[in-house]
């Protein structure tokens, strides 16, 4: 219920911000929408405390859908928050296990024109989970309510301005909090790092 609330509350925000735009304002920017892919990795050795027997985990590839609003701040510099559905995932190789863990992510960033077509942007992502599920050899569990619900991460990235309103992104991501799996008395911990690839389509 209370996830319902947030993410009610997060839309009624964003169509406030939306209404309170003046179109006809020539420093007026645009929304848009991005869709692309994650790779994720999810480090047990960051955990507190780490793991007597090191895990050895792999990198896993998920989906980040959502959608942006561009706002002018000055100069070269701009605000851009976005929305999404993000997607993270990782593999322990030792024991065949898959985790896939499921978000709404709030990323806040700062926006900087390097150049014409290229920009850097910078900032934090604070992450609710959805759901998350546990595979071992193949036979998959729900594991929400013994996972960590908030996440928050530093992001940085660049994106290259292909058309006026096309662009492709590439952003590096790093978690800043422990993330807990599994059950009180049987906790792992860990950080996460994730590579994003996205197109951006604004309007």
């Amino acid at each position: 219920m209370k996830k319902r609330l947030s993410l009610l509350m997060v839309l009624v925000l964003m169509l406030q911000a939306i209404t309170a735009q003046d179109y006809y304002d020539p420093e007026f920017k645009r929304f848009g929408i991005k869709a692309g892919v994650n790779f994720s990795h999810i480090n047990f050795a960051k955990g507190v405390p780490p793991p007597v027997v090191p895990i050895e985990t792999s990198w896993g590839a998920g989906i980040n859908i959502g959608f942006l609003m561009l706002v002018h701040i000055t100069g070269d510099l701009y605000f851009q928050p976005e929305y999404a559905y993000s997607q993270m995932s990782g593999q322990v190789k030792s024991s065949n296990t898959v985790y896939k863990l499921n978000y709404f992510s709030i990323p806040i960033f700062l926006k900087y024109q390097l150049q014409e077509k290229i920009f850097l942007v910078a900032g934090p992502q604070f992450d609710l989970l959805v759901n998350a599920k546990k595979s071992v050899n193949g036979i998959s569990a729900n594991i929400t309510h013994d996972t960590e619900e908030r996440s928050v991460a530093v992001t940085a990235g660049i994106e290259y301005q292909l058309t006026e309103t096309f662009s492709v992104v590439a952003r590096y991501m790093h978690g800043l909090n422990h993330i807990g799996l599994g059950q009180r008395s049987d906790i792992q911990e860990f950080k996460y790092e994730m590579v994003q690839l996205m197109v951006c389509v604004k309007f």
